[in-house]
Formats: C-alpha cells, structure tokens, sequence
C-alpha cells in the first residue's frame, strides 16, 4: 500500500492564491495524501473558499490567534497523520506529478527528505524561470547547501520519524525557520532529489522575505553566532561560505534600510566576488527605487 503524505498548508489571509493552490494538491496523480489546513487566525474569505472544494481530505484547523509562521507550521505537524509530511505555502502550487514523481521511493529508507526543483514564477510579468540550473544532489548535502542553498520549503517532504529525533521548527525564527531545520536535517539525514522543476515558487511583492530584509538579517546573524558558540563541525568546515552569506544579507538589508554612508561602503569593498562587488556598488551609488533590481 502507498505510504499516505500529509500536506501542510500555513494559510493567514491567503484568499488571493488559495485556490490555485489547493487545487494543485488534490489533482495530484498520486492519491493517499490528506491536506493539513491551518487557517491562522485569517480574516479574509479563506475558509469559504476552502469549503468549496467539499473533499474529505481537506482537515480544517482554526487558530483562535496569530502565531507566528513557524507555531504554526509546528503545530499543523501535530495535527498530521502521513508517514511523509509535505509543505506547500498558500501563494505556491505543484505541477500534478510532483508526489508520484518519486514514488517508487517513498519505500527506499535509505532517503529520509526529498525535494525538487522550481519554476520561479514572476507574478509582474508573468515570467518563469528555472531555479536551478544544475543537476541537484541525493545524499548527505550539508557542505552543498552551504554554498549555495537551493531547497524551497514549499514541496519539501520529510519522513516523520525525523521530526521524532531531532524536533521541528524553531518557532523562535520568523523568517529563515525553514533554512535552520534543513541544515539541522542535512547533516545526519539523506536526500532524495527531483531536477525538474515540479514545484512553482510565486515571487511577488508581498512575499514575507522581500518586505522583510532587516529581520532576514538579524535572524541569520543570530543563527551564525549561534553555530558559532555551539562549535559545530559541519558550521566550521563551511564557515567561510556562511561569512559570505552573512556579508550579503547585510549589505542587502543597508542598502535597502539604512543612509549609505562609509560603514557600508566598507563593507560592500570587503565581499569576496568581484561580479556581486560591482553590482553592489552600482546600488550604492543609485537612487533606493533602483536597489530592489540590483540586489534581488
């Protein structure tokens, strides 16, 4: 018999893209799923849009407040039955063969999580691009992802006895929760990879990293200290791709939230890639409507 995958779906106020998105996941060709919907204390037509579809494997959740992303992602797990749990955020959708893509794996306990690659769909224009361009890894993928993280939370699917061993979400983090407990998982555990593009990442204004460069920030750099004071070897052995990272995601966030003054200019003069040096420089010396294009 098929192993059954929970699908979770985080949902505040998502009547926008909702119905896209759950359309996507009960017309999957691949049928022992159930769809974990937490309505975290939304005020829009969500969940009338949600009765519309009438299908038994649609399970209802209410928060009665507003939790933070990461609660209730935590809380939608407890609330799942799958052996495999799924995520799909409310603004994205799957390509109807992304579950029975892999399924003759499912039954492999040699891969412990699995994930895919993306079509990066630009709502302003209506354009599509693929993620990534190369062919993407199986296995171990620490020092990988180190360099170049490249998993999308939504269709990223993990084996539940994971979470039994090393917990879930850090609801602690609002914006880099997801990257925090794949690189937790990515040291001990196994992937399994797809590399066509199955899932569809909406990219539009609204989205919470975009609008939020200043807590990206702070969160990744507590997350560093964090790695750092802990004395992991995996964080060590990667230390100078996360310096790199660190580095970026600062200068993103001061050239979008702060004056442009000799502080960044410094800090712009000290990243290690000439290309993204010279792009950043360019929106050091333009006018803030133009940053948004040159640092995205």
């Amino acid at each position: 018999m098929s192993k059954k995958i929970s699908v979770i779906v985080n949902c505040h106020n998502g009547e926008k893209y909702l119905n896209k998105c759950i359309s996507s996941i009960l017309s999957q060709k691949y049928k022992n799923i159930e769809v974990i919907f937490f309505d975290n204390f939304s005020s829009d037509s969500s969940k009338k849009i949600l009765d519309k579809f009438n299908d038994d494997r649609i399970n209802y959740f209410y928060s009665d407040k507003k939790l933070s992303l990461y609660d209730a992602r935590n809380k939608a797990i407890k609330y799942s039955k799958g052996e495999i749990i799924a995520f799909l955020d409310v603004d994205d959708w799957w390509d109807i063969n992304y579950l029975s893509s892999r399924e003759n794996v499912y039954d492999d306990e040699s891969y412990d999580y699995f994930y895919s690659n993306v079509f990066m769909f630009y709502e302003k224009n209506k354009k599509y691009k693929k993620y990534k361009k190369y062919i993407l890894p199986n296995g171990k993928i620490y020092n990988l992802l180190a360099k170049d993280y490249f998993i999308i939370i939504s269709g990223f699917m993990i084996r539940r006895k994971i979470f039994d061993q090393i917990g879930c979400f850090d609801y602690n983090f609002n914006i880099i929760g997801d990257f925090d407990l794949v690189m937790r998982i990515s040291k001990k555990f196994n992937a399994h990879a797809i590399n066509d593009p199955l899932i569809f990442y909406r990219y539009h204004n609204n989205n919470f990293l975009k609008k939020n460069t200043e807590i990206f920030y702070n969160e990744f750099n507590e997350w560093y200290r964090n790695q750092t004071e802990l004395k992991d070897k995996y964080f060590l052995n990667n230390i100078e791709h996360f310096k790199k990272k660190l580095l970026s995601i600062e200068i993103i966030h001061l050239l979008i939230n702060k004056n442009k003054d000799y502080y960044l200019f410094n800090k712009i003069l000290k990243y290690p890639n000439f290309f993204k040096k010279i792009k950043y420089l360019l929106a050091f010396f333009m006018p803030k409507t133009l940053i948004k294009f040159l640092t995205k």
